[in-house]
């Protein structure tokens, strides 16, 4: 969607599969900090409504194409990192953001980062076994399936969230959660109306955990 994701993706990593991160080359590090340092606009703005940190990191600008008119929209990368992004995978995704108006993460301006989202689930997957907002589902439910829901729209008791606010279902058996059977919910949006989407304590602090140890 925006010339400056593409070339930034690039840069960040050659392969958008979990198993196979690395890191950048030393000399596109050195040319990419150097970009960013320089950058006239806000370079890095934290995100002070979100419950959790949240960073807004300044991307490049390009030169506009012969084809297009103006100076090209300011992008963020937005992360749960202070630091700016050394892969792929710790970007949420991108934030084009017109000066004129304030720095708010909304669909119509976010595109989302598949390698990102395949981090995310693969983080709920592997840690919601442990989490305690899962563990009180079991006390009142020892067989079927359950949904893991996002917390930026709970849904009122007894009710199911709406399909664009759950992560995915994972299946209970004699009370107990089987995390091989998560699944992911094709319609979970990362970012809905209502922002951007919000985990329980737990799995948030497993994700950012992952994402600085990438």
């Amino acid at each position: 969607m925006f010339a400056t994701r593409n070339s930034i993706i690039s840069h960040l990593c050659r392969s958008t599969k979990t198993s196979a991160i690395t890191a950048l080359p030393s000399t596109a590090h050195l040319l990419l900090r150097r970009q960013f340092t320089t950058a006239p606009e806000r370079r890095l703005v934290r995100d002070t409504a979100y419950p959790f940190p949240l960073y807004y990191h300044l991307l490049p600008l390009t030169t506009p194409s012969s084809t297009t008119t103006g100076t090209p929209k300011p992008t963020y990368a937005l992360s749960f990192l202070p630091t700016f992004p050394q892969h792929t995978h710790q970007v949420v995704g991108y934030l084009s953001h017109n000066n004129s108006e304030d720095l708010q993460v909304k669909p119509n301006r976010f595109t989302e980062n598949d390698a990102f989202n395949n981090v995310l689930h693969t983080v709920i997957q592997q840690n919601l076994a442990d989490d305690p907002m899962v563990e009180s589902v079991l006390q009142q439910q020892l067989e079927g399936w359950t949904h893991i829901a996002d917390y930026r729209n709970p849904a009122p008791y007894g009710r199911i969230p709406l399909p664009e606010d759950i992560f995915g279902s994972v299946q209970i058996v004699d009370g107990v959660i089987q995390p091989a059977s998560y699944q992911r919910m094709p319609t979970h949006r990362i970012v809905s109306s209502l922002g951007l989407f919000q985990l329980s304590d737990h799995l948030h602090e497993r994700l950012v955990h992952h994402l600085k140890n990438l």
